[in-house]
């Protein structure tokens, strides 16, 4: 008997899978092809979103950093001026100019639409004493003590210090390094010193840091003086590697004292400012009266700085440290 049932048409096997993998293919490009979609769509936000940062980084950044770095300076200069008017403490009088500060900065920059906030957290002031000598009145004075001592104590249970600047008169130095003005770090451990002495004119400079000495010439100012910046360690805005200011006398080897040895043998200015250990009081820091001359005004040796600016692009907050002249010893 003939066999009459039917062949599997073409494209089809007998029980449907060839269909059956059409749909499951169809179905795999349609999925893929969503994807694709999907990722090319992330891909332009990312893009876009990055675009749109940079943009706002560049108009509000910008910005941002130049208020923040212009309120430091001026917060700095505050605090100079406050140190070097002269009262017995000079803490609460820079809190209140720094406070004054900051209500007419907030003021003046509502006006272009920034919203602006800076204030000193007078919770983290470090205390510290303002040390200066700066009489040019009548000419420079010597180097000495305020009753005229010529070997003396400047500073003791003395931490760290900044803005530590000295301005002599060339004509007033010793000719050589035997009984030369000589500023002296004394710490537990070590003991560093700079030593000023005339060279035809010129300023020799040794610094000496308990293993080796260097010493380096300098010609004078127009003026015929001398600057050393003990901090920035420049010689007239010259700089001198070997002054790292204290090198080695540090907080961890215990506070450590400054003296001036022979300073009858220079005439000058300075100014600097010490951290002593919090509860120290004048006795204990060894500084000299607010009335004397050389004198010593009680103040901040630091204290941080909250910083806010906003626009409508970028919102920049910021804490920073305040001590003019760091860092150093």
């Amino acid at each position: 008997m003939a066999d009459v049932s039917s062949f599997p048409r073409r494209g089809r096997d007998a029980d449907g899978d060839g269909e059956d993998r059409a749909q499951i293919i169809l179905i795999t490009g349609l999925t893929l092809a969503v994807l694709f979609v999907a990722v090319v769509l992330l891909l332009n936000t990312v893009i876009y979103t990055e675009n749109l940062a940079t943009r706002g980084a560049d108009a509000g950044g910008a910005e941002a950093i130049e208020f923040r770095d212009g309120t430091v300076d001026d917060l700095a200069g505050i605090l100079e001026r406050e140190h070097r008017n002269g009262t017995a403490d000079a803490t609460d009088p820079f809190l209140a100019s720094a406070e004054r500060y900051g209500r007419t900065v907030a003021d003046l920059r509502a006006r272009d639409g920034v919203v602006a906030d800076v204030r000193v957290n007078d919770s983290t002031v470090e205390p510290g004493y303002f040390i200066a000598q700066n009489e040019t009145d009548a000419g420079f004075r010597d180097m000495t003590a305020p009753d005229g001592t010529t070997d003396w104590t400047v500073a003791s249970n003395v931490t760290r210090t900044r803005n530590y600047r000295l301005t002599v008169d060339n004509a007033s130095l010793s000719d050589s390094a035997s009984g030369a003005f000589t500023v002296v770090a004394d710490g537990t451990n070590e003991t560093w010193s700079v030593a000023l002495f005339d060279s035809g004119g010129d300023l020799n400079v040794t610094v000496d840091n308990g293993t080796t000495a260097v010493t380096e010439t300098f010609r004078p100012r127009p003026d015929g003086n001398h600057t050393v910046d003990l901090t920035a360690g420049t010689v007239n805005g010259e700089p001198f590697d070997a002054l790292v200011w204290a090198e080695g006398v540090r907080t961890e080897s215990g506070p450590f004292e400054i003296r001036y040895e022979n300073g009858g043998e220079a005439r000058g200015t300075y100014s600097l400012v010490v951290a002593v250990d919090d509860g120290i009081d004048r006795d204990e820091a060894g500084v000299p009266d607010a009335s004397s001359r050389p004198y010593a005004v009680k103040g901040i040796y630091s204290v941080e700085v909250e910083i806010l600016h906003r626009t409508p692009e970028l919102t920049y907050g910021d804490v920073v440290l305040l001590a003019p002249g760091e860092p150093d010893a």
